[in-house]
């Protein structure tokens, strides 16, 4: 996956440690935010709408989290998280 600001991957051992990139003051860990993206609702629909996001690329299904029930009957959430590059 390309290191886009959507698709930077979660950090390796390896960036786990801090160590300064060269003309960075921060940590390369530490230029990353994490975003969560929810999709919220039936059931059948959360996992359609994730199909969907799959099929154009812009995730794939076994990046999401399994289904999180919520407090409402029939209603269930599954969660994204990505990594994006920080802007300072």
């Amino acid at each position: 996956m390309p290191n886009t600001f959507l698709y930077t991957s979660t950090p390796s051992e390896d960036e786990a440690t801090p160590s300064a990139s060269a003309g960075s003051k921060r940590p390369i860990f530490d230029q990353r935010d994490k975003v969560r993206i929810l999709v919220i609702g039936r059931p059948t629909a959360v996992n359609r709408v994730i199909l969907e996001m799959s099929h154009v690329g812009f995730s794939d299904s076994i990046e999401w989290s399994k289904p999180i029930a919520t407090d409402r009957q029939q209603e269930s959430m599954r969660v994204l998280t990505r990594y994006v590059f920080s802007d300072s």
